[in-house]
């Protein structure tokens, strides 16, 4: 059985590798969920101002593009290899969404427009 791991953006449990090493060296894969590329998009699609995001800003750069992707509607980014029954018009179901996020122990209480539907 192989195991699977957590994106760190959007928590979906899809990844066939860590997204980082201990050192905070990104794999290159992305997720089929978010789209986020590790070892790219925390330096070219985040803006936090560094070359190469250091170790300790990782988790900045997450909260920079999960807030960016679910104001765009968390539009599934390789729909072909997320599971179809998690989508809805191209976007992940609030419901699952909410599921997803809960597995990285976020404060969610600012997006209380997940809860309302």
């Amino acid at each position: 059985m192989n195991e699977k791991y957590l994106c760190p953006v959007c928590g979906h449990d899809g990844l066939e590798e860590e997204a980082f090493d201990e050192n905070g060296v990104g794999s290159y894969d992305s997720c089929d969920c978010c789209g986020f590329e590790y070892g790219f998009s925390e330096d070219h699609e985040v803006g936090l101002g560094y070359i190469v995001t250091p170790k300790e800003m990782l988790d900045a750069a997450f909260q920079l593009y999960r807030k960016k992707w679910i104001e765009n509607g968390a539009i599934v980014a390789h729909p072909e290899y997320y599971p179809k029954k998690f989508q809805e018009n191209g976007n992940v179901k609030k419901e699952i969404l909410l599921k997803q996020l809960q597995r990285l122990d976020l404060d969610l209480d600012n997006l209380e427009f997940l809860m309302d539907e």
